[in-house]
């Protein structure tokens, strides 16, 4: 692999606190810079400092000043658990595929299923004055109403189940047996009874055992419409690199832009305008991530893509993710409204679980699944979580801990220091002189540029740009300054 070329930023610091998407409340403070290109281990640490992007634009919320505070979250892809509600989503989408049915409707196979002829059936009756069980056949024809009355007769016996019975005649022929056996063989007898107890109970434990071992795995609900003889839809995903933009996205890119406007006019309540190509294209398609491969490494290299999930020949939903050296990153989803029934939002989010496992099968260091940022203090963001075993990123040492350890903290404070008091962020120290800048054209560090440029008064935004960004990142990208 070649050595890559650095990543270069320009750093805007932070600006005015603006609308929230999430409370609606203009309290949201963030960091921003303008990212003309980075390498993907660039992002990676960006992500794992708690930095998103959005396009080109790479962002780190303010954590202790904004209204909602911005969890980065991770879940550890090949140890992932379903839940009810995932295998429920599963289910539903199997049986639009391979039944064409939806959601409340009956599957097509139960339909269409004949119903057993109705034949004379036979019925055990007890005759209560002496136990003895007795198979009378009804006549033919519908059965006449049962006749009013003040219910059963209170002097009479209650009714006993025939099984009751016949249990009950076998234990009296088993104690007529015993007695009838010398001392002996009744000893024996019951050795013998107590022995095939413990077998059975040793079966029915390992029985149970071997059907949690069996249970169904992520990889088992995805496969099943591709083990259906007929199947009504044919679901494809198809992965597209889209920096640079490979022949298959430039393809399909006014398809995938009029799903993304629909989608966003429907569901954001987007104006024509606002969701147009140009805002698609600078909102998902351009990336600062340069392509990077690896000679023993995943075959479709690391970087950008679009996954487009297509349904009979027609994209029905985009999933926007960054393959990094130790994570898929989820950057955002959209859909077309007309296929909302399917819990995309969902099915999408298990389909990259999955994506992550495969990879990690080549990659063993590419294990991770990330969710973008959990806010506990918004409910509809809460769902996140849901997803285990996931982990939250301390907002001041940099550090994840599991989300189960996190939450009672914030029920407490929305915003909260996640690890102990003595754990300190490693990553944040540098020397201010070390970082490296781009000036004319030149790569140097900040202390050359500070002599070529006396005039310079930007000591603290570059101290600031240092600690967000973390030491290897400040030490490998270029911060551009202006002359």
């Amino acid at each position: 692999m070649a050595t890559e070329d650095p990543g270069i930023v320009e750093y805007y610091g932070s600006g005015g606190a603006h609308r929230c998407g999430y409370c609606g409340n203009n309290g949201n403070c963030s960091h921003g810079m303008w990212a003309h290109s980075l390498t993907v281990q660039d992002y990676q640490d960006l992500i794992d400092r708690g930095w998103r992007r959005s396009g080109k634009y790479c962002y780190k919320p303010t954590m202790n000043k904004t209204c909602c505070p911005h969890y980065t979250i991770k879940m550890e892809a090949p140890n992932f658990k379903l839940n009810k509600s995932h295998k429920k989503i599963l289910k539903q989408m199997n049986k639009y595929l391979i039944y064409g049915t939806v959601k409340g409707e009956v599957t097509k196979s139960t339909e269409t299923k004949p119903k057993p002829e109705v034949r004379e059936a036979t019925k055990a009756t007890v005759d209560r004055t002496d136990d003895n069980i007795t198979d009378t056949t009804p006549s033919q024809g519908p059965k006449a109403p049962p006749r009013p009355g003040s219910g059963a007769d209170p002097n009479k016996p209650p009714m006993r189940k025939a099984k009751d019975i016949r249990l009950e005649r076998k234990k009296s022929r088993d104690l007529i047996k015993l007695q009838s056996m010398t001392e002996e063989e009744a000893k024996a007898a019951q050795e013998l009874a107590r022995g095939l107890d413990r077998e059975a109970s040793t079966m029915s434990s390992v029985s149970i055992c071997s059907t949690k071992n069996e249970a169904k795995t992520l990889a088992d609900f995805l496969s099943e419409p591709d083990k259906a003889e007929k199947c009504a839809h044919k679901l494809e995903i198809r992965l597209v690199r889209t920096a640079p933009q490979s022949k298959e996205f430039k393809s399909s890119e006014e398809e995938s832009a009029e799903v993304f406007k629909k989608y966003q006019m429907k569901v954001h309540k987007d104006k024509p305008n606002e969701c147009d190509k140009d805002q698609w294209l600078d909102f998902l398609v351009h990336s600062p991530l340069k392509e990077m491969t690896k000679k023993d490494g995943i075959p479709m290299g690391y970087g950008s893509f679009h996954q487009h999930y297509i349904l009979d020949g027609k994209i029905i939903a985009v999933g926007v993710v960054d393959i990094l050296p130790y994570c898929v990153s989820s950057v955002y989803l959209y859909y077309h409204p007309d296929y909302d029934f399917l819990s995309l939002g969902t099915y999408t989010a298990l389909r990259e679980i999955a994506f992550v496992q495969e990879l990690n099968k080549k990659a063993p260091d590419l294990i991770y699944y990330y969710m973008g940022y959990y806010i506990h203090s918004c409910p509809k963001m809460k769902y996140k979580g849901q997803y285990f075993p996931s982990f939250l990123l301390c907002p001041e040492t940099y550090t994840w801990l599991p989300i189960a350890e996190c939450t009672p903290k914030l029920d407490v404070n929305k915003y909260s220091r996640f690890a102990a008091e003595d754990v300190e962020d490693d990553g944040g120290k540098l020397e201010i002189d070390n970082v490296l800048v781009l000036f004319c054209r030149q790569v140097m560090t900040y202390e050359i540029y500070k002599v070529l440029n006396a005039k310079a008064r930007d000591v603290k935004e570059v101290m600031e740009y240092a600690l967000f960004v973390g030491r290897k990142c400040a030490q490998r990208m270029l911060l551009f300054r202006k002359s």
